[in-house]
Protein backbone atom coordinates (compact mmCIF):
# COMPACT_ATOMS: atom_id res chain seq x y z
CA UNK A 1 0.00 0.00 0.00
CA UNK A 2 0.96 3.53 -0.88
CA UNK A 3 0.77 6.15 2.18
CA UNK A 4 0.54 9.81 0.79
CA UNK A 5 1.10 12.24 4.45
CA UNK A 6 0.26 15.52 4.22
CA UNK A 7 1.95 18.11 7.14
CA UNK A 8 2.88 20.72 5.52
CA UNK A 9 4.48 22.88 8.81
CA UNK A 10 5.29 24.29 11.14
CA UNK A 11 8.86 23.05 12.31
CA UNK A 12 7.72 21.48 15.60
CA UNK A 13 4.62 20.07 13.90
CA UNK A 14 6.88 18.48 11.43
CA UNK A 15 8.45 16.96 13.90
CA UNK A 16 5.80 15.70 16.10
CA UNK A 17 4.37 14.22 12.86
CA UNK A 18 7.50 12.10 12.11
CA UNK A 19 6.24 9.19 14.49
CA UNK A 20 3.16 8.73 12.36
CA UNK A 21 5.47 9.17 9.51
CA UNK A 22 7.12 5.64 10.87
CA UNK A 23 4.09 4.17 11.70
CA UNK A 24 2.46 4.30 8.62
CA UNK A 25 5.51 3.08 6.45
CA UNK A 26 6.32 0.54 8.77
CA UNK A 27 3.06 -1.43 7.10
CA UNK A 28 3.25 0.48 3.82
CA UNK A 29 5.49 -0.32 0.63
CA UNK A 30 5.85 3.74 0.11
CA UNK A 31 5.33 6.82 1.84
CA UNK A 32 5.26 9.61 0.21
CA UNK A 33 5.04 13.49 2.66
CA UNK A 34 3.59 16.83 1.20
CA UNK A 35 6.03 19.28 3.20
CA UNK A 36 6.75 23.41 2.72
CA UNK A 37 9.85 23.67 0.95
CA UNK A 38 12.09 24.82 4.19
CA UNK A 39 11.22 21.99 5.82
CA UNK A 40 11.67 19.74 3.70
CA UNK A 41 14.92 18.57 5.26
CA UNK A 42 13.33 17.80 7.91
CA UNK A 43 12.23 14.45 6.50
CA UNK A 44 14.24 13.92 3.73
CA UNK A 45 16.81 10.89 3.83
CA UNK A 46 14.19 9.45 7.00
CA UNK A 47 14.51 5.40 6.46
CA UNK A 48 10.38 5.64 6.71
CA UNK A 49 10.14 8.26 4.39
CA UNK A 50 10.33 7.39 0.19
CA UNK A 51 9.57 10.57 -1.45
CA UNK A 52 9.22 14.12 -0.47
CA UNK A 53 7.01 16.40 -2.21
CA UNK A 54 7.28 20.05 -1.99
CA UNK A 55 4.72 22.30 -1.64
CA UNK A 56 5.48 25.92 -1.48
CA UNK A 57 1.97 26.92 -0.32
CA UNK A 58 3.25 29.92 0.71
CA UNK A 59 4.55 31.61 -1.93
CA UNK A 60 1.62 30.28 -3.97
CA UNK A 61 -1.13 32.37 -2.04
CA UNK A 62 0.66 35.19 -1.83
CA UNK A 63 1.67 35.33 -5.37
CA UNK A 64 -1.21 33.22 -6.88
CA UNK A 65 -1.35 34.57 -10.30
CA UNK A 66 2.46 34.55 -10.98
CA UNK A 67 4.35 32.34 -13.60
CA UNK A 68 6.82 30.65 -10.94
CA UNK A 69 3.01 29.72 -8.77
CA UNK A 70 2.08 28.28 -11.88
CA UNK A 71 4.95 26.60 -13.08
CA UNK A 72 5.53 25.37 -9.27
CA UNK A 73 2.03 23.93 -8.79
CA UNK A 74 2.17 22.11 -11.97
CA UNK A 75 5.33 20.09 -11.04
CA UNK A 76 3.94 19.42 -7.56
CA UNK A 77 0.80 18.04 -9.30
CA UNK A 78 2.19 15.78 -11.94
CA UNK A 79 4.53 14.54 -8.46
CA UNK A 80 0.95 13.84 -6.71
CA UNK A 81 -0.14 12.16 -9.78
CA UNK A 82 2.54 9.94 -10.52
CA UNK A 83 3.06 8.76 -7.11
CA UNK A 84 -0.75 7.68 -7.11
CA UNK A 85 -1.65 7.13 -3.44
CA UNK A 86 -4.15 4.17 -2.48
CA UNK A 87 -4.48 6.17 0.76
CA UNK A 88 -4.25 10.44 2.33
CA UNK A 89 -3.49 10.81 5.98
CA UNK A 90 -4.04 15.05 6.18
CA UNK A 91 -2.59 15.64 9.70
CA UNK A 92 -2.77 19.13 9.31
CA UNK A 93 -6.34 19.78 9.08
CA UNK A 94 -6.34 23.05 7.94
CA UNK A 95 -7.63 24.49 4.75
CA UNK A 96 -3.72 24.48 2.93
CA UNK A 97 -3.56 20.44 3.59
CA UNK A 98 -7.43 20.00 2.44
CA UNK A 99 -6.36 21.25 -1.17
CA UNK A 100 -3.99 18.97 -1.75
CA UNK A 101 -5.79 15.94 0.31
CA UNK A 102 -8.53 16.80 -2.02
CA UNK A 103 -6.32 16.55 -5.69
CA UNK A 104 -4.62 13.45 -4.60
CA UNK A 105 -6.68 10.75 -6.46
CA UNK A 106 -6.83 7.91 -3.96
CA UNK A 107 -9.66 5.49 -2.64
CA UNK A 108 -9.42 6.85 1.00
CA UNK A 109 -8.50 9.83 2.58
CA UNK A 110 -7.84 10.15 6.38
CA UNK A 111 -8.21 13.27 8.94
CA UNK A 112 -9.50 14.71 11.62
CA UNK A 113 -13.26 15.45 12.96
CA UNK A 114 -14.91 18.62 12.97
CA UNK A 115 -14.14 18.79 16.21
CA UNK A 116 -10.31 18.44 16.06
CA UNK A 117 -9.35 19.90 12.41
CA UNK A 118 -8.03 23.30 13.51
CA UNK A 119 -10.18 24.26 10.41
CA UNK A 120 -13.21 22.72 10.19
CA UNK A 121 -13.35 23.20 6.30
CA UNK A 122 -10.30 20.03 6.21
CA UNK A 123 -13.03 17.76 7.35
CA UNK A 124 -15.05 18.28 4.24
CA UNK A 125 -12.51 16.45 1.96
CA UNK A 126 -11.73 12.84 3.90
CA UNK A 127 -13.92 10.05 3.58
CA UNK A 128 -13.06 8.98 7.35
CA UNK A 129 -12.23 11.14 10.14
CA UNK A 130 -10.89 10.86 13.57
CA UNK A 131 -11.82 12.95 16.41
CA UNK A 132 -9.38 13.23 19.87
CA UNK A 133 -9.61 14.79 23.10
CA UNK A 134 -8.77 18.66 23.40
CA UNK A 135 -5.60 19.22 24.68
CA UNK A 136 -4.06 15.95 23.03
CA UNK A 137 -0.36 16.19 22.45
CA UNK A 138 0.13 16.67 18.80
CA UNK A 139 1.91 13.51 18.61
CA UNK A 140 -0.92 11.44 19.89
CA UNK A 141 -3.00 12.86 17.40
CA UNK A 142 -1.04 12.26 13.98
CA UNK A 143 -0.71 8.49 16.11
CA UNK A 144 -4.63 8.31 16.83
CA UNK A 145 -4.64 8.90 13.03
CA UNK A 146 -2.12 5.49 12.54
CA UNK A 147 -4.03 3.79 14.62
CA UNK A 148 -7.24 4.06 13.04
CA UNK A 149 -5.55 3.44 9.58
CA UNK A 150 -3.92 0.33 10.51
CA UNK A 151 -6.41 -1.14 13.41
CA UNK A 152 -3.72 -1.30 16.62
CA UNK A 153 -1.77 0.92 19.12
CA UNK A 154 1.26 0.92 20.49
CA UNK A 155 3.39 2.98 18.44
CA UNK A 156 6.57 4.60 19.80
CA UNK A 157 6.25 8.33 20.42
CA UNK A 158 9.86 9.59 20.49
CA UNK A 159 10.09 11.17 16.38
CA UNK A 160 12.54 9.18 14.94
CA UNK A 161 15.55 12.00 13.91
CA UNK A 162 18.55 9.59 13.90
CA UNK A 163 18.55 10.21 9.69
CA UNK A 164 19.45 14.44 10.81
CA UNK A 165 21.46 13.62 13.62
CA UNK A 166 23.82 11.06 10.94
CA UNK A 167 23.14 13.84 8.33
CA UNK A 168 26.94 15.65 7.52
CA UNK A 169 26.27 19.29 8.12
CA UNK A 170 29.88 20.49 7.04
CA UNK A 171 29.51 24.04 9.20
CA UNK A 172 28.03 22.51 11.83
CA UNK A 173 31.27 19.74 11.80
CA UNK A 174 33.89 22.13 11.17
CA UNK A 175 33.15 23.82 14.27
CA UNK A 176 32.52 20.57 16.05
CA UNK A 177 36.01 19.36 15.17
CA UNK A 178 37.51 22.75 16.55
CA UNK A 179 36.16 22.74 19.87
CA UNK A 180 38.42 19.50 20.11
CA UNK A 181 35.37 17.53 21.95
CA UNK A 182 34.95 20.35 24.64
CA UNK A 183 31.89 19.94 26.33
CA UNK A 184 29.14 22.39 25.90
CA UNK A 185 25.38 23.35 26.34
CA UNK A 186 23.66 24.80 23.40
CA UNK A 187 20.87 27.51 24.31
CA UNK A 188 17.25 28.38 22.02
CA UNK A 189 16.13 31.40 23.89
CA UNK A 190 14.33 32.78 20.68
CA UNK A 191 11.06 31.45 18.84
CA UNK A 192 8.22 32.40 16.75
CA UNK A 193 6.40 34.95 19.30
CA UNK A 194 8.21 37.05 22.17
CA UNK A 195 5.61 35.75 24.80
CA UNK A 196 7.66 32.70 24.46
CA UNK A 197 11.30 33.46 24.32
CA UNK A 198 13.77 33.76 27.61
CA UNK A 199 14.61 36.74 28.41
CA UNK A 200 17.94 38.02 27.20
CA UNK A 201 19.12 39.15 30.35
CA UNK A 202 18.20 35.85 32.30
CA UNK A 203 19.96 34.17 29.59
CA UNK A 204 23.16 36.17 30.21
CA UNK A 205 23.17 35.60 33.59
CA UNK A 206 22.57 32.14 33.18
CA UNK A 207 25.58 31.33 30.95
CA UNK A 208 27.71 33.16 33.55
CA UNK A 209 26.34 30.57 36.21
CA UNK A 210 26.87 27.67 33.59
CA UNK A 211 30.58 28.85 33.04
CA UNK A 212 31.40 28.67 36.34
CA UNK A 213 30.19 25.46 36.20
CA UNK A 214 32.83 24.25 34.10
CA UNK A 215 30.48 23.75 30.62
CA UNK A 216 30.48 26.15 27.95
CA UNK A 217 27.25 28.15 26.66
CA UNK A 218 26.68 28.32 23.13
CA UNK A 219 24.25 30.11 21.47
CA UNK A 220 22.44 28.80 18.71
CA UNK A 221 20.78 31.38 16.09
CA UNK A 222 18.16 31.52 13.30
CA UNK A 223 17.20 34.02 10.52
CA UNK A 224 16.88 37.47 11.89
CA UNK A 225 18.77 36.25 15.18
CA UNK A 226 22.40 36.79 14.81
CA UNK A 227 22.52 40.07 16.43
CA UNK A 228 20.50 39.51 19.10
CA UNK A 229 22.49 36.24 20.28
CA UNK A 230 25.84 38.11 19.87
CA UNK A 231 24.10 40.92 22.17
CA UNK A 232 23.43 38.11 24.77
CA UNK A 233 27.41 36.89 24.45
CA UNK A 234 28.49 40.21 25.15
CA UNK A 235 26.46 40.76 27.81
CA UNK A 236 27.86 37.45 29.29
CA UNK A 237 30.99 38.73 30.06
CA UNK A 238 32.94 36.61 27.03
CA UNK A 239 31.80 33.55 29.20
CA UNK A 240 29.37 32.61 26.01
CA UNK A 241 29.91 32.13 22.18
CA UNK A 242 28.18 32.20 19.10
CA UNK A 243 26.68 28.52 17.76
CA UNK A 244 27.94 28.06 13.77
CA UNK A 245 24.90 28.94 11.26
CA UNK A 246 22.91 25.44 11.38
CA UNK A 247 19.36 25.22 9.46
CA UNK A 248 16.76 23.03 10.43
CA UNK A 249 18.03 19.93 9.30
CA UNK A 250 21.35 20.38 10.73
CA UNK A 251 20.23 21.32 14.26
CA UNK A 252 19.53 17.97 15.42
CA UNK A 253 22.85 17.28 14.28
CA UNK A 254 24.37 20.28 16.39
CA UNK A 255 22.25 19.05 19.05
CA UNK A 256 22.84 15.90 19.54
CA UNK A 257 26.54 16.37 20.33
CA UNK A 258 25.78 18.71 23.35
CA UNK A 259 25.90 17.82 27.16
CA UNK A 260 23.18 19.68 27.66
CA UNK A 261 20.01 21.78 25.73
CA UNK A 262 17.96 24.82 27.03
CA UNK A 263 15.27 26.53 24.73
CA UNK A 264 11.94 27.90 24.72
CA UNK A 265 8.78 26.30 22.97
CA UNK A 266 10.56 25.88 19.49
CA UNK A 267 11.53 23.53 16.92
CA UNK A 268 15.07 23.20 17.70
CA UNK A 269 14.09 22.48 21.09
CA UNK A 270 11.98 19.64 19.74
CA UNK A 271 14.57 18.22 18.00
CA UNK A 272 16.75 18.17 20.55
CA UNK A 273 14.41 16.47 23.01
CA UNK A 274 14.25 13.20 20.14
CA UNK A 275 17.70 13.15 19.80
CA UNK A 276 18.67 12.17 23.11
CA UNK A 277 19.91 15.56 24.44
CA UNK A 278 19.22 16.50 28.01
CA UNK A 279 16.80 19.30 27.32
CA UNK A 280 15.02 21.71 29.28
CA UNK A 281 12.01 23.38 28.07
CA UNK A 282 10.61 26.88 28.78
CA UNK A 283 7.26 26.88 28.50
CA UNK A 284 4.64 30.30 28.82
CA UNK A 285 1.64 30.82 26.60
CA UNK A 286 1.91 27.22 25.27
CA UNK A 287 0.64 24.12 26.64
CA UNK A 288 3.27 21.57 27.37
CA UNK A 289 0.85 18.91 28.20
CA UNK A 290 -0.45 19.78 24.49
CA UNK A 291 3.12 21.18 22.50
CA UNK A 292 6.19 19.48 24.64
CA UNK A 293 8.90 18.13 23.52
CA UNK A 294 8.83 14.38 23.90
CA UNK A 295 11.96 12.36 24.29
CA UNK A 296 13.93 10.28 26.95
CA UNK A 297 15.56 12.92 29.08
CA UNK A 298 13.04 16.40 29.17
CA UNK A 299 12.45 18.74 31.75
CA UNK A 300 9.66 20.86 31.44
CA UNK A 301 9.47 24.42 33.33
CA UNK A 302 6.80 26.74 32.76
CA UNK A 303 6.60 30.20 33.94
CA UNK A 304 3.95 30.54 36.48
CA UNK A 305 3.45 34.43 36.49
CA UNK A 306 0.75 34.40 33.92
CA UNK A 307 2.74 37.52 32.10
CA UNK A 308 2.85 36.52 28.89
CA UNK A 309 -0.83 36.53 29.02
CA UNK A 310 -0.98 40.40 29.01
CA UNK A 311 1.88 40.32 26.22
CA UNK A 312 4.84 40.53 28.57
CA UNK A 313 7.57 39.20 26.84
CA UNK A 314 10.24 37.31 27.97
CA UNK A 315 8.83 34.51 30.60
CA UNK A 316 9.77 36.39 34.23
CA UNK A 317 8.85 33.53 35.93
CA UNK A 318 11.89 31.50 35.17
CA UNK A 319 14.93 33.29 36.36
CA UNK A 320 18.53 31.64 35.50
CA UNK A 321 18.94 30.49 39.06
CA UNK A 322 15.61 28.88 37.89
CA UNK A 323 16.36 27.27 35.14
CA UNK A 324 20.42 26.55 36.16
CA UNK A 325 19.27 24.53 39.54
CA UNK A 326 16.53 22.30 36.73
CA UNK A 327 19.45 21.90 34.10
CA UNK A 328 21.90 20.77 36.93
CA UNK A 329 19.93 18.20 38.29
CA UNK A 330 18.84 16.92 34.76
CA UNK A 331 22.69 16.47 33.99
CA UNK A 332 23.06 14.66 37.52
CA UNK A 333 19.94 12.25 36.94
CA UNK A 334 22.03 11.46 33.62
CA UNK A 335 25.05 11.01 35.19
CA UNK A 336 23.37 8.96 38.01
CA UNK A 337 21.44 6.28 35.21
CA UNK A 338 22.80 3.03 35.20
CA UNK A 339 24.81 2.03 31.94
CA UNK A 340 22.76 1.75 28.62
CA UNK A 341 19.96 4.02 30.01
Amino acid sequence: MKFLLVRLSSFGDVVFTLPLAKALRGEGDRLAWAVEGPLAGLVEGAPYVDDVLVATTRTWRKRPFSAGTRTELRTFLRALSAFEPDLVVDAQGLLKSAWITLAARARRKVGFGFRTATEKVNALVTHERVDVPAGTHVVDRGLALAEHVLGRTGFPRTPDVSHLVARPAPEVDDWLAARRARPFALLQPFSSRETKEWDAGETSAFCRALAAKGLDPVLRWGPGERERAARIVADSGGTASLAPPSPPAASARLASRAALFVGADTGPTHLAAAAGTPTVALYGPTDPARFGPVGPRVRILRDGTGAYNAGVPGLPGLTADVVLEASLALLDERADAPSGA
